[in-house]
């Protein structure tokens, strides 16, 4: 390792040592945690940065991720010191199992609104032909708007907002719309368990690097495949891997980045006092993520109506939840390709309409995908004119 790097690491132990308040210990905690894997791991492989890295996954609950990373340090290991670690990591071994099994019986004893179905059996979108009668403006206003990039500050927002990474305060989300990811634009109210400054505008930063790792697809189609999905879920997911529960403590949770279901283990049902929702279970996860590239690209690349493909990418990419955490924005970016293929603006779901989202996704489910483009429609429109409508007060 040279000095340099050995110099930041240090740098970086003594920030945490140094820090007084749970802001200051969350921040460094993190930022320790994320260049473990992100920086030190990939360059230096060996067995301190991957016990560390394992150890943070272990600990916040991703120990199907974490046994790797112990196999591979076990596999060097001789001797009695050998023989130690093997029995730590048959333990780690017997819990993850432990884990899964439990969460295949949780899921297989619940009455569900709606099972889970393949992609193939969904509604195709050659049944939607023709483009909604709104579309002709939508792309008018976008085509001819001098507030593109503060528009895309706006939906990066609300996608945070809708899944509920953040809650910012109403001027502290148009001041961002308006100027930019900047720290001291940042005011929480108080529905956020996220309330560090830097860490918000680096998700907001994640989500964008996610998005312009999409754009080549909009010109060529056939790149979208499982192998870029999972890399576009990195970044976006680069910053938010890592959440700190108590600073004071160190309890960690860890979400699994680039990492689909089907290699995490984990089981998914969305509980609610209404209905229960079933997704793929996660032994099919890659085989329906391939499925939905595969079909994805050639209806992006063919059909004429982007909005019935951006409903059909949508509604499979969320039933199938391939990962862990961030599918509600992944589903955002991957549904923009047609429609940003044509020249439109990307997709944004407004928070004020996340019920009628939430029941058109569940018609889609039943095979009419009207009422999905109808509210894709809705949130385009209304985004593009509060957007206008901040820039216009300023």
């Amino acid at each position: 390792m040279s000095n340099e790097d050995a110099l930041a690491l240090t740098e970086l132990h003594h920030s945490l040592q140094s820090a007084t308040t749970p802001n200051d210990i969350e921040r460094h905690l993190r930022a320790l945690a994320l260049i473990w894997e992100d920086y030190y791991l990939p360059k230096f492989p060996i067995p301190f940065f991957q016990v560390r890295v394992a150890d943070v996954r272990a600990a916040g609950g991703s120990l199907s991720t974490a046994l790797p990373l112990y196999d591979e340090v076990l596999h060097g290991i001789t001797g009695q010191n050998g023989a130690a670690f093997a029995q730590f990591v048959s333990t780690v071994r017997m819990f993850a199992q432990g884990d899964t099994e439990q969460q295949a019986r949780n899921t297989g004893s619940l009455t569900f609104f709606q099972r889970w179905k393949p992609a193939r059996e969904h509604a195709n979108p050659f049944n939607w032909p023709m483009l909604p009668p709104a579309s002709a403006d939508i792309l008018a206003t976008w085509r001819t708007s001098p507030h593109q990039r503060q528009y895309l500050n706006y939906i990066w927002i609300k996608a945070h907002h809708l899944e509920g990474t953040f809650h910012l305060a109403g001027e502290s989300a148009n001041a961002l719309t308006h100027w930019g990811f900047a720290p001291h634009l940042v005011q929480c109210d108080t529905r956020t368990d996220l309330k560090d400054p830097e860490a918000i505008v680096q998700t907001l930063i994640d989500l964008e690097d996610a998005f312009s790792a999409t754009i080549p697809c909009h010109e060529r189609p056939e790149l979208l495949a499982p192998g870029l999905i999972q890399a576009v879920h990195a970044k976006l997911m680069r910053t938010s891997k890592v959440k700190i529960n108590d600073p004071m403590v160190g309890g960690v949770h860890y979400i699994n980045a680039g990492f689909t279901r089907q290699t995490t283990q984990k089981s998914v049902v969305r509980r609610s006092q209404q209905y229960n929702l079933a997704f793929c279970p996660a032994e099919r996860v890659d085989q329906q993520l391939e499925y939905i590239c595969r079909m994805g690209k050639q209806y992006i690349a063919r059909w004429r109506n982007p909005f019935a493909t951006a409903a059909w990418l949508h509604v499979t990419f969320v039933r199938c939840h391939p990962f862990d955490d961030g599918n509600g924005r992944m589903s955002l970016l991957i549904s923009s390709i047609p429609l940003m293929r044509h020249g439109f603006p990307p997709l944004c779901i407004t928070p004020s309409l996340r019920n009628v989202y939430y029941d058109a996704l569940n018609i889609a489910w039943e095979g009419d995908f009207q009422p999905l483009i109808n509210c894709f429609v809705d949130s385009m429109n209304a985004s593009l004119e509060e957007v206008q409508q901040i820039m216009d007060a300023a």
